[in-house]
Parts: C-alpha cells; sequence; structure tokens
C-alpha cells in the first residue's frame, strides 16, 4: 500500500469509488505534459473525460487530505511555522468566475485575473513550504452608490455633514481584510487542530 492510498483510508466519509478516482487523479497529474484538463487527463488514464466531470461535481476535503500527508511527511525535530500569503493568477476571458483587479506583486499594479490565498506549513531549516490549503479569494464588493432617485437625496443630505461623518457614510461595511477572511473562516479549525497534533 503506497502512501496515497493509506492516507485515503484514513478519511471518513470517502465511497471507494472516490478513493479510486483520487488515486488515479493524482498519478495522472504527473503524466500529463499539457494542460491539466478534463481532456488531457482522459488522454493519458483509463477514465473518460466524462468521468472526470462528474467526480469533479463531488466534495473533496484537501486540507483534511493534507493535513494527514504532512503528519507523515514532516519531520517533528525540526521548526515549523505556518504561513499565510496570496498569489496573483493572470487569467484571459470573459466567463471566467472570479475574475476582477487584483494586485499584481510582480508587475507592480493591479491587472485583470485570479486571487488565491494559501496556507502553508514551513520547514525553517530546509526552507521547503507544503500548501496545507489554496481558495480563491472572492470579489471585492462595490462600494459605487446606486443609481436611483434617492441618490441626488443622499448627496443633498451629505452637504450638511461634516467632513468626518461623510468619510464614515462612504466607508463600505465589509473591509478588505474581511473579505480577505472570508474563505479563511471555515480552516479555522483545521489550523487548531494542527496545532493540537504538532
Amino acid at each position: 500500500m503506497n502512501i496515497l492510498e493509506s492516507i485515503l483510508q484514513q478519511m471518513p466519509g470517502i465511497s471507494q469509488a472516490q478513493k479510486k478516482f483520487m488515486g488515479i487523479l493524482f498519478s495522472t497529474i504527473l503524466l500529463v505534459y499539457d494542460k491539466v484538463n478534463f481532456t488531457n487527463l482522459s488522454r493519458y488514464s483509463c477514465l473518460s473525460e466524462k468521468n472526470y466531470r462528474r467526480h469533479f461535481f463531488k466534495s473533496f476535503d484537501f486540507p483534511a487530505f493534507n493535513k494527514l500527508f504532512l503528519n507523515k511527511a514532516l519531520d517533528r525535530q525540526r521548526t515549523l511555522i505556518a504561513v499565510i500569503d496570496c498569489s496573483f493568477i493572470p487569467k484571459s476571458g470573459k466567463k471566467t468566475e472570479g475574475k476582477a483587479s487584483f494586485s499584481n506583486g510582480l508587475a507592480g499594479r493591479p491587472e485583470e485575473g485570479l486571487e488565491i490565498s494559501v496556507i502553508s506549513v514551513v520547514e525553517v531549516e530546509t526552507h521547503l513550504s507544503y500548501s496545507l490549503s489554496v481558495q480563491q479569494m472572492p470579489l471585492r464588493p462595490t462600494t459605487e452608490l446606486p443609481k436611483n432617485p434617492l441618490t441626488a437625496q443622499v448627496k443633498n443630505n451629505s452637504k450638511k455633514l461634516g467632513k468626518k461623518q461623510k468619510l464614515l457614510s462612504l466607508t463600505p461595511e465589509i473591509t478588505r481584510v474581511d473579505d480577505y477572511a472570508q474563505p479563511l473562516k471555515k480552516l479555522v479549525l483545521c489550523c487548531q487542530i494542527l496545532s493540537v497534533t504538532w
């Protein structure tokens, strides 16, 4: 039994069909030379494109899988720290969900694409980082006033307010930090489990 099969056996709530699929998926990803999509995955494996599409609609607990993998792979004698960072992914096209203008550190300016947030465990002595969880960041809420007849009334009322009150009234209820942390809230329990087991 290899390490992948032993980890999948430890995960509760996964059917035998999903365990078999995940084993084929992980081994096939290593073989694909071009883009990893359903068409190329079906070319290099025994599963059809339809099988890949059907299985990708099912949920899989990747943070729990990664935690079990890291428990086997990491050396307990080394210093381990948890880190979080954002990465920019350039993306073209008009139908990509979540595509917006995000900060691209490489280009030094905002660009159209996707943003992901990565939680990793780093071995300090070896300088190796192991991803625990990756989440796509949602679109930021807009702070523009709605275009309706009440907008003129809001503008007239805002003239009566002081500068400080006017700024407070235009401040969005959701800040960028809240927006950034929103998809990570469900990982708090996972991180707490990690701190207990490590």
